[in-house]
């Protein structure tokens, strides 16, 4: 027999020994990505140390990233780290899942209706427009200055997008497909369950993508305007005592808060889609 499929055949997933190679090579470069994603992070540290240690910049204005590691230190020894990130964790959750749901439904039910939809359109556009840190303090007055303000100002920031790109992709299914589903005798909600949601599933994703970031930056800014807690508090606190170590490591917690949560919807992308978890 010929034994020449034992060098990539073997593989899990491959169905030839060609098939087995490719997947070998995609593997490994996977693995280097990854070496060169945290070689990069790694080197962007490193040079930010010593430039702060000799002195290249001024370790007062910008910190170090010894002192943010002696910051994180500090603060989970004296409790505070877990509740601030905790409450900054939630209200972001909550802006992003009552923003990015409340947008869905909306752009199904403009897709249902298009009186509605052309009703509503200049005012979603406009109200998109309009700078939503300009509704802090309207939310700050009406709900006041406590965490329903934040996720308001939070939500107002992710619900237009969500309206405006989700119902973008539902008008652009194939009409052709609605048309055939209605000439077997289907409903328009058997049309929008079984064409115009499953179509618009990438979209959706990436809209969930681009709220996560805005979820996190609409919290962070209502906890600039009103909030005692939380690390748009910390940012807030540490400037105002002149302490950027404080800053600084509130911005590299957020960072990396942002990255998680990006690939979770990551994860999420490839539960629809694992050719993209490839």
């Amino acid at each position: 027999m010929n034994n020449a499929p034992t060098n990539g055949f073997l593989m899990r997933g491959a169905i030839s020994p060609r098939h087995g190679r490719f997947l070998k090579s995609m593997r490994l470069r996977k693995i280097w990505l990854i070496f060169a994603q945290c070689a990069v992070l790694v080197a962007f540290f490193g040079l930010w140390q010593f430039a702060a240690a000799s002195r290249l910049v001024d370790p007062f204005i910008i910190s170090h990233p010894v002192a943010i590691a002696k910051k994180i230190v500090e603060l989970i020894q004296d409790g505070s780290l877990a509740r601030h990130v905790g409450i900054t964790l939630v209200e972001t959750l909550l802006a992003f899942g009552l923003g990015t749901v409340m947008g869905i439904v909306l752009a199904a039910m403009f897709w249902w209706w298009d009186f509605l939809s052309d009703v509503a359109d200049p005012y979603v556009v406009i109200l998109n427009a309009t700078p939503k840190i300009a509704l802090g303090p309207v939310f700050i007055v009406w709900l006041g200055a406590n965490t329903g303000a934040v996720i308001a100002l939070a939500v107002s920031i992710t619900l237009f997008v969500a309206i405006l790109s989700v119902y973008s992709a539902f008008r652009q299914v194939d009409r052709q497909k609605l048309m055939l589903v209605a000439a077997l005798g289907g409903t328009k909600w058997q049309q929008f369950q079984k064409v115009v949601f499953p179509s618009s599933i990438p979209t959706i994703i990436s809209t969930l993508k681009v709220n996560i970031g805005l979820a996190l930056t609409g919290t962070i800014v209502g906890e600039f305007l009103a909030a005692n807690a939380g690390l748009g508090y910390l940012i807030i606190y540490g400037q105002n005592i002149f302490n950027m170590t404080l800053v600084m490591t509130s911005l590299v917690i957020l960072t990396f808060i942002a990255a998680v949560m990006y690939y979770a919807v990551c994860l999420v992308e490839r539960q629809f889609n694992p050719a993209n978890g490839t």
